[in-house]
């Protein structure tokens, strides 16, 4: 009889410990697991990010993304990665100040015609 209660019990903690062990929840699933070597043009990134431990990544990057809503990770020291942070920053900063906010593939929006 003890057995009875004692199976389904043991089943649902195994099945617990197999979810948790399998990082089921975990808000790292997106992390960059290396980064690219290749230099980005600046014209197919339209944003950045940051990833470190703080995120709960180990490895810590600077992923951008692109127009084509492409994830791109990168080495945050090396110095083509630290300007292209810059322009993307000053590019912001410029668009908050002249009232724009940014659209999607950096193209302005389309008017509707009117019919006559």
């Amino acid at each position: 009889m003890a057995l009875r209660l004692l199976l389904p019990l043991l089943l649902l903690a195994a099945t617990l410990l197999i979810a948790q062990a399998q990082g089921i929840g975990s808000s790292a699933s997106d992390c960059c697991l290396k980064n690219s070597r290749k230099t980005i043009p600046s014209s197919w990134v339209k944003s950045y990010s940051l990833q470190g431990p703080e995120s709960g990544c180990l490895l810590r990057a600077v992923v951008f993304t692109t127009k084509k809503n492409k994830k791109i990770c990168a080495s945050p020291t090396d110095p083509t990665v630290q300007k292209l942070i810059q322009n993307l920053d000053k590019k912001v900063k410029n668009d908050k100040r002249k009232g724009h906010s940014p659209r999607a593939g950096g193209r302005p929006k389309r008017q509707k015609r009117q019919r006559v």
